[in-house]
Protein backbone atom coordinates (compact mmCIF):
# COMPACT_ATOMS: atom_id res chain seq x y z
CA UNK A 1 0.00 0.00 0.00
CA UNK A 2 1.45 3.52 -1.04
CA UNK A 3 1.92 6.14 1.43
CA UNK A 4 -0.06 8.60 -0.79
CA UNK A 5 -3.32 6.55 0.06
CA UNK A 6 -3.26 5.98 3.64
CA UNK A 7 -4.86 9.57 4.52
CA UNK A 8 -8.24 8.99 2.73
CA UNK A 9 -8.59 5.70 4.29
CA UNK A 10 -7.87 6.37 7.37
CA UNK A 11 -10.19 9.64 6.87
CA UNK A 12 -13.15 6.89 5.39
CA UNK A 13 -12.82 4.77 8.87
CA UNK A 14 -12.46 7.88 11.16
CA UNK A 15 -14.26 10.90 9.90
CA UNK A 16 -13.87 12.30 13.51
CA UNK A 17 -10.18 12.65 12.71
CA UNK A 18 -10.42 15.48 10.74
CA UNK A 19 -12.78 17.40 12.38
CA UNK A 20 -10.87 17.20 15.42
CA UNK A 21 -8.04 18.42 13.68
CA UNK A 22 -9.65 21.47 12.48
CA UNK A 23 -10.61 22.49 15.96
CA UNK A 24 -7.75 21.15 17.57
CA UNK A 25 -5.83 24.52 17.45
CA UNK A 26 -8.56 25.67 19.90
CA UNK A 27 -8.15 23.06 22.91
CA UNK A 28 -9.84 23.82 25.84
CA UNK A 29 -10.21 27.50 25.07
CA UNK A 30 -13.75 27.27 24.68
CA UNK A 31 -14.52 25.43 27.85
CA UNK A 32 -12.36 27.37 30.02
CA UNK A 33 -14.12 30.69 28.73
CA UNK A 34 -17.55 29.10 29.62
CA UNK A 35 -16.28 27.77 33.11
CA UNK A 36 -13.60 30.55 33.98
CA UNK A 37 -15.76 33.42 35.23
CA UNK A 38 -17.29 30.91 38.14
CA UNK A 39 -13.99 30.59 39.60
CA UNK A 40 -12.55 32.99 42.52
CA UNK A 41 -10.04 33.38 44.19
CA UNK A 42 -9.95 33.39 47.76
CA UNK A 43 -7.78 35.17 50.57
CA UNK A 44 -8.09 34.71 54.74
CA UNK A 45 -7.25 37.31 56.95
CA UNK A 46 -6.24 36.88 61.08
CA UNK A 47 -4.72 38.65 63.90
CA UNK A 48 -1.02 37.85 64.60
CA UNK A 49 -0.66 36.30 68.60
CA UNK A 50 0.85 38.82 70.38
CA UNK A 51 4.90 38.28 70.66
CA UNK A 52 5.97 37.73 74.68
CA UNK A 53 7.04 40.98 76.25
CA UNK A 54 10.42 42.05 75.99
CA UNK A 55 10.37 41.61 72.44
CA UNK A 56 11.87 44.94 70.27
CA UNK A 57 10.92 45.25 66.73
CA UNK A 58 9.34 42.16 66.20
CA UNK A 59 12.14 40.07 67.52
CA UNK A 60 13.72 38.78 70.92
CA UNK A 61 16.53 41.03 71.81
CA UNK A 62 20.31 38.96 72.34
CA UNK A 63 20.30 37.66 75.99
CA UNK A 64 17.55 39.73 76.96
CA UNK A 65 14.11 39.53 78.01
CA UNK A 66 12.38 37.28 75.86
CA UNK A 67 15.23 35.39 74.21
CA UNK A 68 16.46 31.74 75.18
CA UNK A 69 20.30 30.85 76.81
CA UNK A 70 22.91 32.48 74.56
CA UNK A 71 20.07 34.69 72.52
CA UNK A 72 17.50 34.57 69.43
CA UNK A 73 19.82 33.04 66.39
CA UNK A 74 17.12 34.37 64.33
CA UNK A 75 17.80 37.66 65.47
CA UNK A 76 21.36 37.66 65.09
CA UNK A 77 21.03 36.33 61.68
CA UNK A 78 19.08 39.51 61.20
CA UNK A 79 21.58 41.44 62.83
CA UNK A 80 24.29 40.21 60.69
CA UNK A 81 22.46 39.98 57.65
CA UNK A 82 21.45 43.35 57.47
CA UNK A 83 24.63 44.84 59.03
CA UNK A 84 23.64 45.35 62.64
CA UNK A 85 20.03 46.36 61.75
CA UNK A 86 17.15 44.90 62.20
CA UNK A 87 14.33 45.27 58.84
CA UNK A 88 11.21 46.81 60.45
CA UNK A 89 10.00 49.90 62.65
CA UNK A 90 12.50 52.66 63.00
CA UNK A 91 12.65 55.80 64.93
CA UNK A 92 9.93 56.47 66.99
CA UNK A 93 8.51 52.86 67.07
CA UNK A 94 7.14 51.66 70.33
CA UNK A 95 9.92 50.76 72.90
CA UNK A 96 10.54 47.63 74.26
CA UNK A 97 8.36 47.89 77.62
CA UNK A 98 5.44 49.98 75.65
CA UNK A 99 1.91 48.28 75.50
CA UNK A 100 2.14 46.57 72.16
CA UNK A 101 0.18 48.16 69.72
CA UNK A 102 -3.34 46.58 68.18
CA UNK A 103 -2.79 43.96 65.58
CA UNK A 104 -4.93 44.59 62.55
CA UNK A 105 -5.69 41.13 60.72
CA UNK A 106 -3.03 40.45 57.92
CA UNK A 107 -3.20 37.84 55.19
CA UNK A 108 -2.15 34.34 56.32
CA UNK A 109 -3.78 32.05 53.44
CA UNK A 110 -4.73 32.09 49.67
CA UNK A 111 -7.27 29.26 48.20
CA UNK A 112 -9.66 28.64 45.59
CA UNK A 113 -13.66 28.53 45.47
CA UNK A 114 -16.03 28.18 42.62
CA UNK A 115 -19.90 30.13 42.53
CA UNK A 116 -22.55 27.50 42.59
CA UNK A 117 -25.62 30.13 42.28
CA UNK A 118 -26.63 33.37 40.67
CA UNK A 119 -27.03 34.43 44.67
CA UNK A 120 -23.76 34.42 45.54
CA UNK A 121 -22.94 31.01 47.12
CA UNK A 122 -19.26 29.36 46.74
CA UNK A 123 -18.38 26.07 47.80
CA UNK A 124 -14.43 25.52 48.76
CA UNK A 125 -12.08 23.59 51.30
CA UNK A 126 -12.71 24.02 55.03
CA UNK A 127 -8.97 24.48 55.63
CA UNK A 128 -8.59 26.94 53.18
CA UNK A 129 -10.94 29.60 55.42
CA UNK A 130 -10.52 27.26 58.75
CA UNK A 131 -9.28 29.73 61.70
CA UNK A 132 -10.35 32.70 59.37
CA UNK A 133 -11.43 36.59 60.96
CA UNK A 134 -11.92 37.68 57.50
CA UNK A 135 -12.61 36.30 54.25
CA UNK A 136 -12.48 38.06 50.96
CA UNK A 137 -13.26 37.11 47.41
CA UNK A 138 -11.54 38.23 44.45
CA UNK A 139 -13.82 37.77 41.40
CA UNK A 140 -11.36 38.31 38.89
CA UNK A 141 -7.57 39.33 38.76
CA UNK A 142 -8.12 42.56 38.45
CA UNK A 143 -11.13 43.15 40.87
CA UNK A 144 -11.49 44.21 44.04
CA UNK A 145 -11.89 41.74 47.18
CA UNK A 146 -15.44 41.49 48.16
CA UNK A 147 -16.01 40.43 51.65
CA UNK A 148 -17.38 36.60 52.31
CA UNK A 149 -19.61 35.63 55.18
CA UNK A 150 -19.11 32.08 56.12
CA UNK A 151 -22.40 30.04 55.67
CA UNK A 152 -21.64 26.49 56.87
CA UNK A 153 -18.75 24.55 57.62
CA UNK A 154 -17.99 21.11 57.37
CA UNK A 155 -14.20 20.18 58.69
CA UNK A 156 -15.00 16.33 58.16
CA UNK A 157 -15.22 16.28 54.58
CA UNK A 158 -13.26 19.50 54.25
CA UNK A 159 -15.88 21.47 52.71
CA UNK A 160 -16.92 25.45 53.27
CA UNK A 161 -19.31 27.31 51.97
CA UNK A 162 -19.12 30.72 51.44
CA UNK A 163 -21.65 34.34 50.38
CA UNK A 164 -20.84 37.49 49.08
CA UNK A 165 -23.46 40.03 47.95
CA UNK A 166 -22.13 42.15 44.86
CA UNK A 167 -24.12 44.20 41.83
CA UNK A 168 -22.42 42.41 39.16
CA UNK A 169 -24.10 39.28 37.25
CA UNK A 170 -22.14 35.80 39.42
CA UNK A 171 -21.36 32.84 36.51
CA UNK A 172 -22.26 29.86 38.50
CA UNK A 173 -20.47 26.21 37.10
CA UNK A 174 -22.91 23.70 37.24
CA UNK A 175 -22.34 20.50 39.66
CA UNK A 176 -21.84 17.56 37.68
CA UNK A 177 -22.13 13.43 38.33
CA UNK A 178 -19.10 12.44 40.17
CA UNK A 179 -20.16 8.63 39.69
CA UNK A 180 -20.83 8.71 36.07
CA UNK A 181 -17.09 9.99 35.55
CA UNK A 182 -14.69 7.28 34.10
CA UNK A 183 -11.13 6.46 34.16
CA UNK A 184 -9.13 8.17 31.85
CA UNK A 185 -11.84 10.47 30.84
CA UNK A 186 -10.31 14.31 30.23
CA UNK A 187 -10.49 17.13 33.03
CA UNK A 188 -9.39 20.51 33.84
CA UNK A 189 -8.12 22.12 37.25
CA UNK A 190 -8.93 25.57 37.65
CA UNK A 191 -7.69 27.48 40.90
CA UNK A 192 -5.06 30.42 42.15
CA UNK A 193 -1.47 27.92 42.64
CA UNK A 194 1.12 29.63 44.72
CA UNK A 195 -0.97 33.08 44.48
CA UNK A 196 -0.27 33.81 40.86
CA UNK A 197 -4.30 33.81 40.35
CA UNK A 198 -6.34 32.43 37.86
CA UNK A 199 -4.53 29.29 36.27
CA UNK A 200 -5.51 26.40 34.11
CA UNK A 201 -4.38 22.78 34.37
CA UNK A 202 -5.43 19.64 32.28
CA UNK A 203 -5.15 15.70 32.44
CA UNK A 204 -7.30 12.85 32.80
CA UNK A 205 -9.35 11.61 35.78
CA UNK A 206 -6.31 8.43 36.78
CA UNK A 207 -8.26 6.62 39.33
CA UNK A 208 -11.44 6.72 41.95
CA UNK A 209 -12.65 5.85 45.08
CA UNK A 210 -8.65 6.43 46.26
CA UNK A 211 -8.40 6.14 49.92
CA UNK A 212 -6.64 8.62 52.58
CA UNK A 213 -6.26 8.81 56.33
CA UNK A 214 -7.13 12.70 55.93
CA UNK A 215 -10.83 12.37 54.37
CA UNK A 216 -11.85 9.66 56.74
CA UNK A 217 -16.08 9.81 55.01
CA UNK A 218 -15.14 9.42 51.40
CA UNK A 219 -12.81 8.16 48.38
CA UNK A 220 -10.76 10.42 46.48
CA UNK A 221 -10.99 11.44 43.02
CA UNK A 222 -7.52 11.00 41.67
CA UNK A 223 -6.15 13.03 38.56
CA UNK A 224 -2.82 13.88 37.12
CA UNK A 225 -3.88 17.21 36.32
CA UNK A 226 -1.18 20.04 38.32
CA UNK A 227 -2.55 20.96 41.41
CA UNK A 228 -0.19 23.13 43.45
CA UNK A 229 -0.95 24.55 46.80
CA UNK A 230 -3.38 27.57 46.39
CA UNK A 231 -5.79 25.52 44.50
CA UNK A 232 -7.33 23.97 47.42
CA UNK A 233 -11.12 24.58 47.11
CA UNK A 234 -11.13 24.81 43.29
CA UNK A 235 -13.12 22.80 40.54
CA UNK A 236 -12.48 19.63 38.85
CA UNK A 237 -13.96 19.91 35.57
CA UNK A 238 -15.58 17.40 33.10
CA UNK A 239 -15.79 18.17 29.27
CA UNK A 240 -19.19 19.23 30.12
CA UNK A 241 -18.08 22.37 32.11
CA UNK A 242 -19.61 20.73 34.99
CA UNK A 243 -17.62 20.26 38.44
CA UNK A 244 -17.02 16.83 39.85
CA UNK A 245 -14.65 17.28 42.58
CA UNK A 246 -13.12 19.54 44.97
CA UNK A 247 -9.63 20.05 44.14
CA UNK A 248 -8.12 18.77 47.94
CA UNK A 249 -4.90 17.55 48.23
CA UNK A 250 -1.39 16.81 46.61
CA UNK A 251 1.16 13.47 47.16
CA UNK A 252 3.82 15.58 47.74
CA UNK A 253 6.66 12.77 46.93
CA UNK A 254 5.33 13.29 43.45
CA UNK A 255 4.14 14.96 40.39
CA UNK A 256 1.05 14.50 38.85
CA UNK A 257 -1.02 13.08 41.49
CA UNK A 258 -4.02 14.99 43.07
CA UNK A 259 -6.84 14.33 44.62
CA UNK A 260 -10.25 15.87 44.98
CA UNK A 261 -13.43 15.45 46.95
CA UNK A 262 -16.12 13.96 44.65
CA UNK A 263 -18.70 16.67 43.86
CA UNK A 264 -21.52 14.10 44.53
CA UNK A 265 -20.97 13.94 48.54
CA UNK A 266 -21.06 17.45 48.77
CA UNK A 267 -24.17 17.97 46.98
CA UNK A 268 -25.29 15.59 49.47
CA UNK A 269 -24.41 18.20 52.49
CA UNK A 270 -25.17 21.46 51.21
CA UNK A 271 -28.56 21.47 52.07
CA UNK A 272 -27.42 21.49 55.81
CA UNK A 273 -24.25 23.75 54.80
CA UNK A 274 -26.89 26.34 53.37
CA UNK A 275 -29.93 25.99 56.67
CA UNK A 276 -28.08 25.34 59.57
CA UNK A 277 -24.60 25.99 58.67
CA UNK A 278 -22.88 22.24 60.21
CA UNK A 279 -23.61 18.72 58.89
CA UNK A 280 -25.54 16.37 61.36
CA UNK A 281 -24.48 12.56 60.34
CA UNK A 282 -25.41 9.10 61.41
CA UNK A 283 -23.36 7.47 64.15
CA UNK A 284 -23.25 3.83 65.39
CA UNK A 285 -20.93 4.23 68.04
CA UNK A 286 -18.82 1.02 67.05
CA UNK A 287 -14.79 0.95 65.84
CA UNK A 288 -14.59 -1.40 63.15
CA UNK A 289 -11.57 -3.06 61.12
CA UNK A 290 -10.77 -5.28 58.30
CA UNK A 291 -11.94 -8.62 57.59
CA UNK A 292 -10.29 -11.50 56.20
CA UNK A 293 -10.94 -15.38 55.20
CA UNK A 294 -8.55 -15.89 58.58
CA UNK A 295 -10.77 -14.31 60.21
CA UNK A 296 -13.97 -15.62 59.01
CA UNK A 297 -12.73 -19.80 59.45
CA UNK A 298 -12.56 -18.55 63.02
CA UNK A 299 -15.90 -17.39 63.75
CA UNK A 300 -17.05 -20.07 60.80
CA UNK A 301 -18.60 -18.36 58.78
CA UNK A 302 -19.62 -19.33 55.24
CA UNK A 303 -16.77 -19.10 52.64
CA UNK A 304 -16.71 -15.50 50.58
CA UNK A 305 -18.39 -13.83 52.74
CA UNK A 306 -17.32 -10.09 52.86
CA UNK A 307 -18.26 -7.35 55.55
CA UNK A 308 -16.13 -5.52 58.77
CA UNK A 309 -15.41 -6.92 61.68
CA UNK A 310 -16.91 -5.04 64.65
CA UNK A 311 -13.75 -4.40 67.31
CA UNK A 312 -15.64 -2.41 70.05
CA UNK A 313 -18.98 -1.11 70.63
CA UNK A 314 -19.19 2.29 72.63
CA UNK A 315 -21.47 2.15 75.81
CA UNK A 316 -24.34 4.34 75.26
CA UNK A 317 -24.09 4.37 71.97
CA UNK A 318 -26.55 3.44 69.08
CA UNK A 319 -25.17 -0.03 68.46
CA UNK A 320 -24.93 -0.88 72.40
CA UNK A 321 -28.74 -0.54 72.75
CA UNK A 322 -29.56 -2.28 69.67
CA UNK A 323 -27.36 -5.28 71.08
CA UNK A 324 -24.40 -5.01 68.12
CA UNK A 325 -21.40 -7.22 69.71
CA UNK A 326 -17.46 -7.61 69.16
CA UNK A 327 -16.49 -10.35 66.63
CA UNK A 328 -19.76 -9.21 64.93
CA UNK A 329 -19.44 -9.07 61.24
CA UNK A 330 -21.46 -6.48 59.43
CA UNK A 331 -22.26 -7.30 55.75
CA UNK A 332 -24.82 -4.83 54.66
CA UNK A 333 -26.93 -1.71 55.90
CA UNK A 334 -30.21 -0.52 54.08
CA UNK A 335 -29.61 -3.27 51.71
CA UNK A 336 -26.03 -1.72 50.45
CA UNK A 337 -23.17 -4.05 50.76
CA UNK A 338 -20.73 -3.69 53.19
CA UNK A 339 -17.11 -4.87 52.15
CA UNK A 340 -14.45 -2.00 54.20
CA UNK A 341 -14.61 0.17 57.14
CA UNK A 342 -15.20 3.32 54.91
CA UNK A 343 -17.98 1.65 53.08
CA UNK A 344 -19.91 1.43 56.42
CA UNK A 345 -18.75 5.01 57.40
CA UNK A 346 -20.42 5.84 54.09
CA UNK A 347 -23.40 4.15 54.17
CA UNK A 348 -24.03 5.25 58.08
CA UNK A 349 -23.27 8.25 58.00
CA UNK A 350 -26.06 9.39 54.96
CA UNK A 351 -28.64 8.05 56.92
CA UNK A 352 -30.56 10.55 58.44
CA UNK A 353 -30.06 11.37 62.33
CA UNK A 354 -32.94 9.48 64.21
CA UNK A 355 -33.93 7.49 61.77
CA UNK A 356 -33.65 3.76 61.57
CA UNK A 357 -31.16 1.30 59.34
CA UNK A 358 -31.48 -2.48 58.94
CA UNK A 359 -28.08 -3.36 59.45
CA UNK A 360 -27.65 -7.61 58.83
CA UNK A 361 -24.76 -9.42 60.46
CA UNK A 362 -22.93 -12.22 61.25
CA UNK A 363 -22.46 -13.75 65.00
CA UNK A 364 -21.46 -17.05 65.70
CA UNK A 365 -21.73 -18.62 62.64
CA UNK A 366 -25.40 -17.06 62.06
CA UNK A 367 -26.78 -13.97 60.16
CA UNK A 368 -28.96 -11.84 61.90
CA UNK A 369 -30.63 -8.50 61.21
CA UNK A 370 -31.37 -5.49 63.37
CA UNK A 371 -33.34 -2.11 63.09
CA UNK A 372 -30.76 -0.03 64.19
CA UNK A 373 -31.82 3.69 65.83
CA UNK A 374 -28.75 5.84 63.91
CA UNK A 375 -27.31 8.83 66.60
CA UNK A 376 -25.67 11.74 65.85
CA UNK A 377 -21.64 11.54 65.09
CA UNK A 378 -19.61 13.92 67.27
CA UNK A 379 -16.94 15.65 64.84
CA UNK A 380 -13.93 14.33 65.37
CA UNK A 381 -15.03 11.06 66.26
CA UNK A 382 -12.17 8.88 68.27
CA UNK A 383 -12.82 5.36 70.19
CA UNK A 384 -12.28 6.97 72.91
CA UNK A 385 -9.23 7.79 74.90
CA UNK A 386 -7.46 5.41 76.97
CA UNK A 387 -6.61 5.94 80.92
CA UNK A 388 -3.05 5.48 79.44
CA UNK A 389 -0.17 3.00 79.32
CA UNK A 390 0.84 1.39 82.67
CA UNK A 391 3.65 3.50 83.79
CA UNK A 392 6.68 1.93 85.51
CA UNK A 393 6.33 -2.16 85.08
CA UNK A 394 6.81 -3.84 88.07
CA UNK A 395 9.19 -6.21 88.61
CA UNK A 396 8.85 -9.59 86.82
CA UNK A 397 7.37 -12.21 89.70
CA UNK A 398 9.15 -15.63 89.66
CA UNK A 399 8.69 -18.13 87.03
CA UNK A 400 7.77 -15.19 84.56
CA UNK A 401 10.33 -16.78 82.01
CA UNK A 402 8.57 -19.88 81.92
CA UNK A 403 5.08 -18.70 81.31
CA UNK A 404 3.30 -20.94 78.86
CA UNK A 405 3.28 -17.26 76.62
CA UNK A 406 5.92 -18.13 75.72
CA UNK A 407 4.34 -20.88 72.93
CA UNK A 408 2.43 -17.81 71.54
CA UNK A 409 5.37 -15.52 71.15
CA UNK A 410 5.28 -13.00 73.87
CA UNK A 411 5.42 -12.30 77.49
CA UNK A 412 2.66 -9.82 79.50
CA UNK A 413 2.14 -8.15 82.72
CA UNK A 414 -0.25 -6.68 84.72
CA UNK A 415 -0.47 -3.34 84.68
CA UNK A 416 -2.95 -0.08 86.41
CA UNK A 417 -6.29 -0.89 86.39
CA UNK A 418 -6.49 -4.35 85.83
CA UNK A 419 -5.12 -4.26 82.69
CA UNK A 420 -2.51 -6.63 81.30
CA UNK A 421 -0.14 -5.45 78.66
CA UNK A 422 2.49 -7.05 76.47
CA UNK A 423 6.09 -6.53 77.31
CA UNK A 424 7.95 -8.72 75.37
CA UNK A 425 7.55 -9.99 71.61
CA UNK A 426 10.05 -12.36 70.15
CA UNK A 427 10.47 -11.21 66.98
CA UNK A 428 10.07 -14.35 64.24
CA UNK A 429 7.65 -15.83 66.12
CA UNK A 430 4.09 -15.87 65.06
CA UNK A 431 2.82 -13.21 67.68
CA UNK A 432 4.88 -10.64 66.26
CA UNK A 433 4.23 -11.36 62.83
CA UNK A 434 0.19 -11.38 63.77
CA UNK A 435 0.58 -7.87 64.43
CA UNK A 436 0.85 -7.75 67.63
CA UNK A 437 2.59 -4.87 69.51
CA UNK A 438 4.90 -4.38 72.94
CA UNK A 439 2.39 -1.93 74.52
CA UNK A 440 -0.61 -3.44 73.63
CA UNK A 441 -3.37 -4.15 76.44
CA UNK A 442 -4.95 -7.23 75.89
CA UNK A 443 -8.67 -7.12 76.18
CA UNK A 444 -10.17 -10.47 75.73
CA UNK A 445 -9.47 -13.71 74.23
CA UNK A 446 -12.14 -15.17 71.53
CA UNK A 447 -14.59 -12.98 73.60
CA UNK A 448 -13.28 -14.44 77.47
CA UNK A 449 -12.38 -11.03 79.13
CA UNK A 450 -9.01 -10.79 80.56
CA UNK A 451 -8.28 -8.53 83.47
CA UNK A 452 -4.60 -10.76 84.87
CA UNK A 453 -1.41 -12.69 83.03
CA UNK A 454 -2.88 -15.54 84.93
CA UNK A 455 -6.59 -15.19 83.03
CA UNK A 456 -4.58 -14.87 80.22
CA UNK A 457 -2.39 -17.98 80.44
CA UNK A 458 -5.27 -19.94 81.05
CA UNK A 459 -7.43 -18.55 78.05
CA UNK A 460 -5.05 -19.52 75.77
CA UNK A 461 -3.86 -22.51 77.25
CA UNK A 462 -7.60 -23.85 76.51
CA UNK A 463 -7.10 -22.73 72.89
CA UNK A 464 -7.74 -26.18 70.83
CA UNK A 465 -5.95 -25.39 67.37
CA UNK A 466 -3.19 -23.17 66.28
CA UNK A 467 -4.89 -19.75 66.15
CA UNK A 468 -7.14 -17.66 68.14
CA UNK A 469 -8.74 -14.43 67.48
CA UNK A 470 -8.01 -11.75 70.43
CA UNK A 471 -9.21 -8.05 70.93
CA UNK A 472 -6.37 -5.55 72.27
CA UNK A 473 -6.23 -1.79 72.95
CA UNK A 474 -3.58 0.07 71.10
CA UNK A 475 -2.44 3.99 71.81
CA UNK A 476 -1.46 5.74 69.18
CA UNK A 477 1.51 8.60 68.95
CA UNK A 478 -1.10 11.32 69.66
CA UNK A 479 -2.62 9.63 72.53
CA UNK A 480 -5.61 8.02 71.43
CA UNK A 481 -6.44 4.97 71.77
CA UNK A 482 -8.24 2.18 70.11
CA UNK A 483 -9.29 -1.66 69.88
CA UNK A 484 -7.80 -3.84 66.83
CA UNK A 485 -8.70 -7.34 66.64
CA UNK A 486 -6.12 -9.76 65.81
CA UNK A 487 -5.71 -13.26 64.92
CA UNK A 488 -2.94 -14.75 67.24
CA UNK A 489 -0.87 -17.94 65.96
CA UNK A 490 1.09 -20.38 68.15
CA UNK A 491 4.30 -21.31 66.66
Amino acid sequence: MKTSNLIPILTLLCPTLLVHAEGQDRGFADLVKKVGGGVVNISTFARPKMPPRGFSNGMPGRGGPGAGPGGDPFRDFFEDFFGGRLPGPGPGANPPDAPPAPQKPQPFALGTGFIIDESGLILTNHHVIGGAEEVKIQLGENDDFTPAEIIGRDPELDVALLSIKVKDKLTPIPLGDSDRIEVGEPVLAIGNPLGYGHSVTHGILSAKERKAPELRLAKYLQTDASINPGNSGGPLINMKGEVIGINNAIDARAQGIGFAIPINLVKQILPQLKTKGSVSRGYLGISVGEFNEEMAAQLNLPKGVKGVLVAEVLPGEAAQKAGLKPYDVITSVNGQSVDSPLDLTSRITAVKVGDSAEVKFYRKGIEKTLKIKVGERPNGVTAGKSGGRPGSRPEKEKGVEESPLKAWGFEAEEGASKEVQVTELYYGKAASESGLQRGDIVVDVAGQEIHSVPELESALGSVKGKSVMIRVKRQGPGGESGILVLVLKKD
